[in-house]
């Protein structure tokens, strides 16, 4: 009797535990089946979408460029584009299969297609671009030996189009495949995206870019699509464009200025600015580069030949020395701390001396002149003599008030800040006290100043409006949305003592250093400039000017590396540039 209800009790027991661990069980099941169905339904159902789905990428083209005049600058073409599912190469030994069958089709750059197929991400179901821009007879190559490239295809798209090759490159700069570096700091961004690398392209790549579109058709289990008549085979979302871009540059002027930087062939800079509004009607670098190379991969050779030429330094935002160009701030400041008269005239002469050290002037010429005739013709002696009435702080504040030192507000990265040096700067610079003979230099604009030829232009606007310096503008409209000009620094002097500066400026182009930028019929002030540089050999040659003197409504800034005297290699430069504003027939 205890036996037969010992045994009961435990086959009883035995039912329990069976139970609790079925309802366990069943418990585990019904909350993995609501997680799945719940929470994660989006997920399963996008994978379940991928599976029975092909995705093409429809890419949105690029907002045109366009000079001042709605002449288009930058554009979009038709190309083909290679492309990557990465979900159907899931292994190594895919991959490297993938890489080895492209490089006997495409001519590319052979380490970047292998980086690109070994970062592919692990079953990412859209597409990535492995390389832009290839020829018909690699698409058709591509197409023949689907068996061998599994997961491989190609795609039309619209690719990026310079119509005028170098031209503005410095400004409108180029797109290319996005890099590792890029893409951490936009999540927003897949690799193989095509982004803006320099100038406006890159500050303005997001308004530029538009939005994709897709097209999702569903496949088989083979993979083949299902006939195009059943109701969902095919979703079809349209791209969004990107925005267009109307730049302040004319592209007239633009090409006159980039031809005549061309004809010195020398590493050389140039802007043309309204001192009015601040808009940038030219802005150009030589040497440059043609930014249509890079919508397919670069060669190693050419790449090296680019750096090796500096062709992607913007030279009209970094900072050089401005040697005489420097000269009416210097009188500026002179004629405002009265310590000099506008009618005082003076001894120039071979050189000066401050104790035992000589101060040379460019000319042994000998004479008494006034200060008109001392900018015309540069005379350092003179400003030497100033100098020695300044202090640097003086300088200064007439030099960074008229707009050197700081940032001009053109939309370009990597504009360079310069240097206005004093007593301060030099001490926690470079740890040393400030000498006479520093300000004597810096009186004739070399010391260890530096200004951007961007500044300089805000700084000949502000001589020549006599109160206006406007900030630099590149950009006038944006979609239908114009940009409204940014509010111009003023600065307040006595006109009477402006009028030495400007009549200076005038003769220095009608009888001084600055004849080669002489102009019929239209009265031009300038001044020219070599800036030395010690173990360079030749001087930077500089020459800035506003025209008609008497109504200014255009400034031309040109700068020359290692060309020697700014009136022999700057000033013609400048010249040819006004030939074309004011359209007039080169004698």
């Amino acid at each position: 009797m205890m036996t037969s209800i010992e045994n009961i009790r435990i086959k009883d027991f035995k039912i329990k535990v069976l139970l609790g661990i079925t309802f366990f069980f069943t418990l585990i099941l019904i909350f993995r089946l609501f997680y799945l169905q719940i929470f994660n339904y989006k997920s399963i159902a996008q994978r379940a979408q991928y599976s029975t789905s092909r995705i093409s990428i429809l890419v949105a083209p690029r907002g045109i460029i366009f000079d001042r005049n709605g002449k288009i600058l930058a554009t979009n073409k038709q190309s083909i584009s290679v492309i990557v599912y990465p979900n159907k190469l899931k292994t190594l030994k895919e991959k490297l299969a993938a890489y080895n069958n492209l490089t006997k089709i495409l001519k590319t750059n052979d380490t970047k297609l292998r980086k690109t197929l070994l970062r592919l991400p692990a079953n990412a179901p859209l597409p990535i671009r492995l390389q832009s821009n290839i020829s018909i007879k690699e698409a058709i190559q591509i197409v023949e030996k689907q068996n061998l490239l599994p997961g491989i295809n190609i795609q039309q798209e619209p690719i990026r189009y310079y119509p005028y090759g170098s031209l503005a490159a410095h400004v409108i700069g180029y797109i290319s495949q996005i890099n590792k570096h890029e893409l951490a700091k936009r999540p927003n961004r897949k690799l193989g995206d095509l982004v803006g690398k320099y100038g406006i392209e890159n500050l303005f790549d997001d308004i530029l870019r538009g939005k994709d579109g897709k097209i999702i058709v569903e496949v088989d289990r083979l993979g083949k699509p299902i006939d195009p008549d059943y109701e969902h085979a095919v979703i079809h979302i349209e791209p969004t464009l990107g925005k267009n871009i109307y730049l302040t540059l004319d592209l007239d002027l633009q090409k006159a200025t980039e031809e005549a930087l061309k004809s010195t062939n020398v590493s050389s800079a140039a802007i043309v600015v309204n001192p009015n509004t601040g808009e940038v009607l030219a802005l150009a670098s030589y040497p440059a580069f043609d930014p249509n190379i890079f919508t397919k991969p670069l060669s190693t050779s050419i790449w090296r030949n680019l750096l090796a030429q500096k062709a992607f330094l913007n030279r009209a935002i970094l900072g050089y020395v401005p040697g005489s160009i420097w000269k009416p701030i210097t009188l500026i400041t002179a004629l405002d701390s009265m310590v000099v008269k506008p009618n005082e005239r003076l001894h120039v002469s071979e050189a000066i001396y401050l104790g035992n050290t000589r101060f040379g002037d460019w000319t042994s010429k000998e004479g008494i002149y006034s200060l008109e005739e001392c900018l015309a013709w540069s005379r350092d002696t003179a400003f030497y003599q100033l100098g020695r009435r300044l202090t640097p702080e003086q300088i200064k504040k007439w030099g960074v008030k008229l707009g050197a030192g700081r940032k001009t507000g053109i939309e370009l990265l990597g504009e360079e800040k310069g240097i206005v040096p004093d007593e301060k700067w030099k001490k926690e610079k470079l740890h040393e006290p400030w000498y006479p003979g520093n300000t004597l230099h810096y009186a004739i604009g070399q010391s260890f100043l530096l200004v951007t030829p961007t500044q300089v232009a805000r700084i000949y606007s502000g001589i020549a409006t006599g109160s206006k310096i406007p900030k630099l503008q590149l950009i006038k409209k944006i979609y239908n949305h114009e940009k409204n000009l940014q509010v111009a620094e003023t600065f307040q002097i006595d006109q009477n003592l402006l009028k030495v500066v400007k009549k200076g400026l005038e003769m220095c182009v009608d009888s001084g250093t600055g004849q080669a930028a002489k102009l019929e019929n239209i009265k031009v002030a300038g001044k020219t400039g070599s800036a030395e540089i010690p173990g360079a050999g030749k001087t930077h040659g500089w020459f800035a000017a506003y025209a008609p003197a008497e109504n200014p409504e255009v400034v031309v800034i040109a700068i020359t590396e290692k060309a020697g005297h700014g009136g022999t290699v700057a000033a013609p430069i400048v010249k040819k540039i006004l030939e074309k504003y004011f359209k007039i027939e080169k004698s």
